[in-house]
């Protein structure tokens, strides 16, 4: 069973639909930037991108995503311009800190995190 610093999960609970995946990446989606949201800035209209957390060899198709802004996922200041070791020294927040804010704030998720 893969891990993410040392929560175990399984990529996906049970086989989703198209439909039923695209329906949870709108609810991540609709949330607004993650990282933005932290620091105090409003997210409801911010062209939220979904950033795939992957580890091992988890197809990115099934790894468990976050939402960022255009900045915060492929900027300078983001996740793959700064790289994900200086991404989260920079925020003070890992990956998996920001997929357990995701879930608290839908209240759902179909991967056991």
């Amino acid at each position: 069973m893969p891990k993410l610093n040392g929560i175990h999960f399984d990529a996906i609970q049970k086989k989703q639909t198209v439909r039923e995946q695209k329906e949870y990446f709108g609810k991540v989606a609709s949330l607004g930037c993650i990282i933005c949201s932290q620091l105090g800035y409003e997210t409801t209209d911010c062209g939220c991108e979904l950033h795939h957390v992957r580890t091992g060899n988890i197809p990115r198709k099934n790894a468990p995503v976050i939402p960022l802004c255009y900045e915060h996922h492929r900027g300078n200041t983001g996740i793959h311009g700064l790289g994900t070791k200086r991404f989260e020294r920079t925020y003070n927040l890992t990956q998996q800190e920001l997929l357990l804010l995701v879930k608290e704030k839908i209240g759902t998720n179909p991967y056991n995190l």
